[in-house]
């Protein structure tokens, strides 16, 4: 029988570039605004809050409940886009945190905060992280981590701007007016949705060899992919039941991989401290006595210090040489001995030192977080698995966020709640660390079975 000889054949696919630098613009946009004025958030209204009466724990209810409650809906996103796609969803979360945002210019109470803030602006911005997140995996493939270089050093610049613009702001305006101005520039979300054209738009061919090019042709992009899935579905719902038909559309069997579970868990618990420490900062420090001149200094330093590691992160890991999850353990060992700076620290020089350190660890945690499940899933499971991710992060600080504005009710002061959130992120290096140990010494062990094997003198008979 004669071999098939491999002919060329053309294909489309993602434009990998071209447009696809409009999109990284696009969701550099989008979260220059918001990522900030979610650390930012506690600056404005740190003063108001205590003359409205709220407890340190209503307080930081109503930041972790907008930090949490779009990435529980992480899952029911990953639905709508399917069914809608990206530029849909986009402009619907524009529609929530611009409303949520500008309305909660308005709040006087506690209720009024979490329905306005806590709720409907999260919501937006659990749809803003999955709709652009979506859109530049569509467009990239090969270039993915180039692009999310970029898209990542311009939203560090936010962290700059973002804290000196609200101090001067509060100069001329109360908090309320503040807020409503940021109501305004959240507006710009409706830009940057425009802007996220769909990939079929902008496809290009590509000629490549196949030995049975009778075979339909199928683009390999995440639109193909969102086809199969409905495919998949329909062929399973007629053959299966329906719990397995819900468990494979959304590929929770990955949950039986423990050292993806390990990942989630470890992730979940770093996210939570993280994001807590960055928000609680400016109570923090006003808990110090600072200034809102110094605070919004200590903030422009934090992220100088953050996006200039942005930039230099790669080099970093080109040089170490290890996977993506080591370098996320050396940026939480930093992170814990520079809360410890802050913590022991009352001279204000003393803590720029510390929002330096704080800042370099978080510049490169940021380029590598976004590394570490792609890594270990495929790309056919990798929106499941970020919505598993957003979820599991969403509870975390849903939860924790609570218990620590508990502790500081109690003990009236923050000095607990850092050495809470460092025990937490010490958590998840123990966790990693042990898994990494145990999976190095199984797959040393196999080897050693494998090569005594290849060399006993009966097999080669």
């Amino acid at each position: 029988m004669k071999n098939a000889e491999a002919v060329p054949v053309t294909r489309k696919v993602p434009p990998d570039g071209g447009y696809g630098w409009v999109i990284a613009l696009a969701m550099a946009l989008n979260s220059f605004i918001y990522i900030p004025m979610m650390h930012c958030f506690g600056l404005i209204f740190k003063d108001t809050f205590a003359e409205l009466g709220l407890s340190a724990a209503q307080g930081a209810l109503i930041v972790n409940l907008h930090a949490a409650f779009g990435m529980l809906t992480g899952l029911l996103n990953g639905v709508l886009l399917k069914i809608c796609g990206y530029r849909k969803i986009a402009f619907l979360a524009a529609v929530l945190y611009c409303s949520g945002v500008t309305t909660t210019s308005f709040a006087r109470k506690f209720q009024h905060f979490i329905i306005s803030y806590g709720l409907v602006a999260s919501l937006g911005l659990g749809m803003c992280r999955s709709s652009y997140s979506l859109a530049i995996n569509t467009y990239f493939k090969k270039r993915r981590s180039k692009a999310m270089g970029f898209a990542v050093t311009i939203i560090g610049f936010g962290q700059i701007v973002i804290p000196q613009l609200v101090n001067l702001l509060m100069k001329f305006y109360s908090p309320q007016g503040v807020v409503l101005i940021f109501g305004g520039i959240c507006a710009h979300f409706f830009v940057s949705a425009m802007l996220l054209q769909p990939v079929k738009w902008h496809m290009k061919e590509e000629e490549i060899l196949e030995t049975n090019p009778e075979k339909e042709e199928r683009p390999e992009c995440p639109d193909t992919e969102i086809c199969d899935s409905h495919l998949s579905l329909n062929e399973h719902a007629r053959k299966n039941t329906l719990l397995k038909t819900i468990v494979t559309f959304f590929d929770l069997d990955l949950l039986k991989d423990p050292i993806f579970v390990n990942i989630l868990i470890g992730m979940a618990l770093a996210v939570f401290s993280e994001l807590n420490f960055n928000i609680l900062t400016p109570f923090i420090l006003n808990d110090y006595g600072l200034s809102t001149d110094q605070i919004a200094t200590f903030m422009s330093t934090n992220g100088l210090a953050d996006i200039t590691f942005r930039f230099l992160a790669p080099y970093v890991g080109e040089y170490l040489k290890k996977p993506p999850r080591c370098i996320f353990i050396f940026t939480l060992i930093m992170l814990i001995m520079m809360r410890f700076v802050l913590l022991m620290s009352t001279e204000y020089y003393m803590l720029l030192i510390a929002a330096t350190g704080l800042g370099i660890a978080k510049g490169i945690r940021r380029v590598y977080v976004g590394l570490i499940i792609p890594t270990h899933v495929s790309l056919e499971r990798l929106p499941s698995a970020s919505g598993m991710e957003m979820m599991a992060n969403g509870f975390c600080i849903l939860t924790g966020g609570a218990i620590l504005g508990v502790v500081r009710d109690v003990t009236g002061s923050y000095v607990a709640c850092i050495i809470i959130m460092n025990c937490v992120t010490f958590v998840t290096i123990v966790l990693w660390t042990v898994e990494m140990v145990v999976v190095k010494h199984k797959r040393h062990k196999g080897e050693k079975v494998q090569q005594g094997e290849e060399n006993n003198p009966l097999n080669k008979i």
